[in-house]
């Protein structure tokens, strides 16, 4: 009988673990993770962590836990081999961070490994050496009581892993706000974390959550924290921290939940808090400290490879306990003589803190002051002229300008202009669309979609000549993420180019002397938090454009027309055509928009004719 060759065939073990790595290791950040979820399992007091270059070339991590023995080092590195879960029972009654046994082998097998440790009653240690996921010799080692992790050279083995690392400092954040993570859940142990041999934080042990949380975010946030009124549901336990409404952030960045000391990312938890608010601002966030006790058998921690995110069994009884500890904390605090009611309490007003400019924020061409003055312009009124540069007169096909007006500076007169066509305002749809009539028909203008288009072509001017800034009153002072600030400096040039004066104002805050004339912004700092953020997720594809100036100039220009005011367009959107109409591509936006949609006579009358 002939055998039939087979298709289907066992991977090899080092091929194996290579796969769970890239589950289990995204990234440097999630090495020092699996690496001090060990330490805190080993009931360590203390934990140090050190990195170099981003913690691809090594990361170290040392406790002062239970160590192990030589048998038990010549099996940790054995894939699914673990000391924390003997039963199928036991997997629905998890008090450890860790407890499937696939970090260690996988993250071996794409670095060079070496493992230290020393059990208290033992006389001397052992070290282990793997590289690549082959292991080397055991032999004896003198060490203090504890394990000593190193790991070396991170995916040299797997280099199109590496590829999708981003920028060094960028890494390196991503590790600092993991150790925050696991300092904010566990204050009664100490962490010091070391960067390229400068010591960027060690924090003593501590039983108030309050100076742990000063030491990451300053004294003047901890003294404004208000304690969570601790709430006991069936099973649930929840207290914490809540920033004032009055400190409310336009990101999530102040937001942290921890389960029974795990970090994680719940949308419904956050649901629950905001809810226990009562409502909230459009656009703001609340800061919050949210700790969740649980009985282990009523959450399963094992749906996700990273377990960043949880299951519950009881969701209902969970969202009661939050939003009712939150509710009550803030009522308690509202009766202490501070009104907390968020619908009582509204965003700051706007206010400008910019110098006045020689022309106006929105800057006005001559023939438009001078349209201005003749007719006073309002929507659903009769005939207004607009006149604009000489174009092809058919909307829908465009030719390139043939006068110089199309690409000079937007602060520029404009040159004399004849044979132009004319339009009429008929009125605003729904605060968003202008309608005009001229010769051919009708044309429908989106308000949104042309500022965008017209703010990104000022910005894609600075290609040609420099953007005119206008200087702040007072600088703004934008406090960064350390996971931003290696984003942050790719996008300084960025920033320079496109009319911002910016410059670091010590390692974590940037400094806005200057924008753009063209923009009017209320409150600067708000802006440049919001685009970073809106960068953050996009750093990579920003690195590998042909062009990041113009990757960056529509991003710009997306963000900005999002928090631009449109009262004033909508009152008289006829200088924003006029202003599209002078745009190299009138007719879509960066992103490929429309912004505007021509309907022609003729397609009018085929329509009703149809009918």
């Amino acid at each position: 009988m002939i055998e039939e060759e087979r298709t289907i065939q066992r991977m090899s073990d080092t091929l194996a673990s290579q796969v769970a790595a890239g589950e289990v290791v995204e990234r440097p950040a999630s090495v020092v993770k699996e690496l001090v979820e060990n330490s805190i399992d080993a009931h360590a007091k203390s934990i140090r962590v050190e990195i170099s270059r981003g913690g691809v070339a090594s990361i170290k991590v040392a406790d002062d836990g239970d160590g192990m023995s030589r048998a038990d080092l010549e099996m940790c590195l054995e894939r699914h081999a673990t000391s924390k879960l003997r039963t199928y029972e036991e997997l629905f009654d998890i008090h450890q961070m860790g407890f499937r046994g696939e970090a260690l082998p996988s993250i071996a097998s794409v670095a060079q490994v070496s493992i230290t440790t020393r059990r208290k009653q033992d006389v001397e240690g052992s070290r282990l050496d793997c590289h690549g996921g082959e292991l080397q010799e055991i032999r004896a080692a003198g060490c203090p009581p504890g394990t000593e992790i190193e790991v070396r050279d991170l995916f040299y083995n797997t280099p199109a892993r590496r590829k999708f690392l981003k920028s060094l400092e960028t890494e390196s954040g991503h590790i600092e706000q993991q150790l925050k993570l696991h300092a904010l859940a566990f204050p009664d142990l100490r962490f010091t974390f070391i960067r390229d041999g400068e010591t960027v934080f060690d924090t003593p042990a501590t039983t108030d959550l309050r100076h742990r949380i000063s030491e990451f975010y300053g004294k003047e946030n901890a003294g404004k924290l208000l304690r969570i009124r601790p709430t006991t549901g069936v099973g649930v336990h929840v207290e914490g921290y809540l920033m004032p409404l009055t400190d409310a952030r336009r990101n999530r960045r102040l937001q942290y939940i921890f389960l029974n000391g795990r970090p994680i990312e719940d949308k419904m938890v956050s649901r629950a808090v905001r809810d226990g608010y009562g409502g909230f601002p459009t656009g703001l966030q609340p800061g919050y400290f949210v700790y969740i006790e649980m009985d282990p058998a009523l959450v399963d921690v094992n749906v996700h490879p990273a377990k960043r995110e949880v299951r519950f069994r009881r969701p209902a009884d969970l969202t009661a306990a939050v939003m009712d500890a939150i509710s009550a904390t803030l009522a308690e605090f509202a009766r202490g003589g501070r009104s907390a009611e968020p619908e009582t309490v509204s965003p700051p007003a706007p206010r400008s803190n910019v110098l006045p400019p020689s022309s106006p924020p929105r800057p006005q061409t001559s023939d438009e002051s001078q349209v201005g003055q003749d007719e006073e312009v309002a929507p659903i009124r009769p005939a207004l002229r607009l006149v604009v540069e000489p174009r092809q007169q058919e909307l829908d096909m465009p030719a390139p300008p043939q006068s110089k007006a199309a690409t000079q500076h937007p602060h520029d007169e404009s040159p004399q202009e004849q044979n132009v066509p004319s339009f009429r305002l008929l009125g605003i749809i729904r605060d968003q669309y202008g309608l005009f009539e001229n010769a051919d028909g009708l044309v429908l203008l989106s308000i949104k979609a042309a500022r965008e288009r017209i703010v990104f072509e000022r910005l894609v001017a600075a290609n040609k000549r420099p953007i005119p800034s206008q200087q702040l009153l007072a600088p703004a002072m934008v406090e960064l993420d350390i996971r931003d600030v290696g984003l942050v400096k790719d996008l300084q040039p960025l920033l320079i180019q496109a009319g911002f004066r910016v410059q670091f104002f010590g390692e974590r805050t940037l400094r806005v002397d200057s924008i753009p004339i063209f923009l009017s912004l209320d409150k600067v700092d708000d802006f440049i938090a919001e685009l970073i953020e809106a960068f953050s997720n996009g750093e990579t594809k920003l690195k590998r454009s042909r062009d990041p100036y113009e990757l960056f100039a529509i991003r710009l220009a997306q963000r900005y027309v999002m928090k631009e005011s449109m009262e004033d367009w909508m009152q008289n959107p006829t200088p924003l055509l006029r202003d599209l109409l002078h745009c190299e591509i009138p007719y879509c936006t960066p992103r490929g928009k429309p912004t505007m949609i021509p309907l022609s006579i003729n397609e009018i009358q085929r329509r009703f004719q149809a009918l």
